[in-house]
């Protein structure tokens, strides 16, 4: 009896959210499942070698897929709030674990870096902010996006042969 209630229950979330029957919506969305084409691919070359970062890293792809993900399959303005949130709070704690591994190693741009860091961050607040009052998920994906690739990928690379470095000793 309570399983006969949860698929109705899910039956009805499904065709209230995807608008389709149930086989259509359960075949549609399987395939969706199995053909999505991940926007960003973790490769190796994108390791900086500090495994608590690197993971970080990993944590916000996965966010920026999620987020890519929703807008393949209709569904960008509901996922966008979530994941707004979840890219403040987790560039927040991001951003003070790198520059307190940066303060500890005793960088020499450390300071540099961590305003690169409040530029991102407000850059992110006011993307954010627009793409959530305008509902346009592409235009914050985007803006990930080209974060990822320009930050993660580029400027943290700079101080990675430091950071190993002074980790070796």
């Amino acid at each position: 009896m309570c399983v006969d209630k949860s698929k109705k229950a899910i039956h009805s979330i499904k065709k209230g959210v995807y608008g389709m029957s149930n086989e259509e919506n359960k075949h549609g969305f399987l395939n969706s499942l199995l053909e999505h084409k991940i926007l960003i691919v973790w490769q190796p070359r994108y390791n900086l070698g500090i495994p608590i970062i690197d993971e970080q890293h990993r944590g916000i792809v996965s966010v920026i897929n999620s987020l890519h993900f929703g807008i393949e399959n209709d569904q960008g303005e509901n996922f966008l709030k979530p994941i707004v949130g979840m890219v403040y709070e987790y560039t927040r704690i991001h951003f003070e674990a790198e520059e307190r591994f940066l303060e500890i190693c005793g960088y020499p741009y450390v300071e540099d870096h961590h305003k690169m860091h409040e530029e991102l961050r407000f850059k992110l607040q006011t993307i954010g902010d627009k793409s959530l009052k305008e509902q346009t998920p592409g235009e914050f994906l985007e803006f990930l996006k080209d974060w990822f690739v320009d930050h993660i990928c580029e400027k943290d690379r700079q101080f990675r042969d430091f950071l190993l470095e002074m980790i070796r000793f």
